[in-house]
């Protein structure tokens, strides 16, 4: 099942499978086929862009390697409008692989919602699979 919309920050569709999101696109697709757990979510994403809400409240399956797994629980503990490094992260979940967790932001099903746009260079404000521009705003929308 999937849910589309257009957002403060552009189109989105969402996916469910097994009664759990499992994967946040920046796209639209015509054809969609909600349920009670997509419209919460839908929901619960425009309140957090618009500064209402700043944490999610949704089951979440992200699929994965045994280690984006653990890069992506680590995500899910930092607080709304903090960032981390990739290696505040690394000491976290005991790896000096910078580069391998900055691999697993990039390939994290469901941005936002785990929020791989709270991890940051050390000197800078790393990348990000989806546009940098898009990290700004969102990193500004935890700061107002």
């Amino acid at each position: 099942m999937k849910i589309s919309f257009v957002s403060l920050l552009g189109p989105i569709t969402i996916f469910e499978e097994g009664g759990k999101i499992v994967s946040l696109l920046f796209s639209y697709s015509e054809h969609s086929d909600s349920s009670p757990l997509l419209e919460k979510a839908k929901e619960e994403i425009e309140e957090y862009f618009q500064g209402k809400r700043k944490t999610f409240d949704l089951p979440l399956d992200a699929k994965g390697t045994e280690f984006q797994k653990r890069v992506w629980k680590e995500l899910l503990d930092i607080r709304y409008g903090e960032s981390l490094s990739y290696g505040e992260i690394g000491d976290r979940i005991g790896t000096k692989a910078y580069r391998a967790i900055g691999n697993a932001c990039g390939k994290n099903p469901i941005p936002i919602l785990i929020p791989c746009h709270r991890v940051v260079g050390k000197d800078n404000i790393g990348g990000f699979s989806l546009d940098l521009d898009l990290k700004r705003k969102l990193l500004d929308i935890e700061r107002s």
